[in-house]
């Protein structure tokens, strides 16, 4: 799993200040507001943006880039 943080993460229906998203694959898994220091969470700082696909699962992108579990 993979757990990145950002400034804003934006869904179709809401914005979410301060706030972790957690990813397997391509998949995002969990989001959530940043309240404490996690260990192992990846700050990338800017906005992220939760999509869904074609096939609806929802995914993550930032800087027009999918994010992925590395």
């Amino acid at each position: 799993m993979r757990r990145v943080g950002a400034h804003e993460v934006i869904l179709p229906d809401r914005r979410i200040e301060l706030a972790v998203v957690e990813i397997e694959g391509s998949r995002v898994v969990n989001y959530y507001e940043f309240r404490d220091e996690l260990p192992m969470t990846e700050w990338l700082g800017g906005t992220i943006r939760l999509k869904r696909a074609k096939d609806g699962e929802l995914q993550a992108w930032w800087k027009d880039k999918l994010l992925e579990e590395d």
